[in-house]
């Protein structure tokens, strides 16, 4: 079941979205047109799970900029919705947007609850009369901020909904990047949707917005992130939030996939980005984009100093695109499904014995003064990411060095190109 939440701007939508869904997941300002996109939450109520979608509020008289963006989202969201809830603002009474709303609810045939909001103060119940000319609606006054009122909401609006049971576990793939890289291009290219608001203004993008697809065997969940702007650069109010949003997706992600700028080169914020994917382990995939600008010596040049630049994610796959031209974006989740693939392989500790062995035997760890480290057995301990338990005597004395050549030398006998690995030594003894 999808469930809309849809009014005019500022009526207290995105509140409400939060607190339903248990956490800040839509930026909550007193600004109007905060929230631009659909964003969406897969949520659980008394045994039922529903998704729960946040909209842009709507004024289709407005001319300021991407208001008519806005719209269109929010009318894509009744369109998919299998109930509305229809937010209104009962301390300022009944607003002519009000009524667009409404006619558009009307016009689609949907059903809606009608909630007044923000019913925390007792002068203003009297307002909430006055939206008894909205005859054809179950109403529930409410207060999204005072967590009032929200019990009957959802009975109201899930009576006829039945238990679903979980669906299979999605493959996240979250797009990342410094702002107006074609982050939001490439999301509705990989998705066929125009859910993400496309413009040449960077920062058009502030939250982050999620998409379920069926891709062969797999259902990918793709999220479009807000761009990564410079510290410096960074609004204490919208950015911030926005910035904490795009990590969190970051560390949520079992894939990154990092959208650059041909035209810019390689910026210091890409790089910053990527810190960020190394800091947090997740696996990922390059996206070189606007590659039409280029000529192949030009494209060329630029990946081998990707490689050079972005040596912290090692083996790191390189996909050339163009959103404009739609150029092998088609390439981009079966690398993506890859280098997951790649993250949750367990090796089979014959094989992984082998590749042990090999190692040691070429290189033994330097010694240090009258003592040395002796590495004695290997084995997986986990996936997604793959990490790699030693046992040794002295393991404190393994020079970084070496822990590196443990690494490659893993790196070389299996497939974990895009994916970190992490390796743990821990005092063991010869069998």
């Amino acid at each position: 079941m999808i469930v809309s939440i849809i009014g005019r701007p500022n009526v207290g939508k995105s509140t409400l979205f939060n607190r339903i869904a248990g956490e800040r997941i839509s930026i909550v300002s007193s600004v109007s047109g905060t929230t631009r996109d659909r964003v969406s939450t897969n949520t659980n109520w008394n045994g039922k799970n529903f998704i729960l979608i946040d909209t842009g509020g709507i004024d289709q008289k407005s001319d300021e900029s991407f208001q008519a963006s806005i719209t269109d989202q929010a009318l894509n969201a009744i369109n998919d919705s299998d109930k509305l809830i229809f937010m209104v603002d009962g301390k300022e009474g009944i607003n002519p947007l009000d009524y667009e709303v409404l006619n558009l609810i009307r016009k689609n045939n949907k059903k809606a609850i009608l909630a007044i909001n923000k019913l925390d103060l007792a002068n203003s119940e009297h307002n909430s009369v006055e939206f008894s000319s909205i005859g054809e609606f179950e109403t529930v006054k409410i207060s999204a901020y005072h967590n009032r009122g929200i019990t009957d909401l959802l009975e109201k609006v899930l009576e006829d909904s039945k238990n679903i049971s979980s669906d299979t576990e999605n493959i996240k793939l979250s797009i990342v990047g410094h702002p107006n890289v074609g982050k939001s291009s490439i999301f509705n290219l990989l998705t066929e949707s125009n859910r993400s608001i496309v413009s040449d203004i960077p920062g058009t993008t502030r939250d982050s917005i999620d998409y379920v697809a069926n891709y062969g065997e797999n259902k990918i969940k793709f999220i479009d992130t807000a761009g990564l702007k410079k510290r410096g650069q960074i609004d204490p109010g919208i950015d911030k939030y926005s910035t904490i949003r795009t990590i969190k997706s970051i560390e949520n992600a079992d894939v990154c996939i990092l959208i650059i700028n041909s035209e810019e080169m390689i910026t210091a914020q890409d790089l910053h980005i990527s810190g960020f994917i190394k800091d947090l382990m997740r696996p990922c995939i390059i996206v070189l984009n606007k590659i039409d600008l280029l000529d192949k010596y030009e494209a060329e040049s630029l990946i081998k100093k990707i490689k050079e630049k972005f040596s912290h994610i090692p083996d790191i796959p390189v996909i050339l695109t163009s959103a404009t031209k739609v150029i092998n974006i088609d390439k981009i989740v079966p690398e993506a499904i890859t280098v997951y693939e790649n993250s949750i392989r367990r090796i089979n500790q014959k094989e992984l014995n082998k590749c042990f062995i090999n190692a040691i035997t070429n290189k033994q760890p330097p010694s240090k003064g009258k003592k040395s480290p002796e590495l004695f057995s290997i084995s997986q301990y986990k996936v997604g990411p793959p990490g790699f338990k030693f046992e040794s005597s002295n393991y404190d004395l393994i020079h970084f060095s070496y822990k590196r050549y443990l690494e490659n030398n893993i790196r070389q006998s299996f497939d974990f190109s895009g994916c970190p690995i992490s390796l743990r030594f821990v005092k063991g003894k010869k069998y």
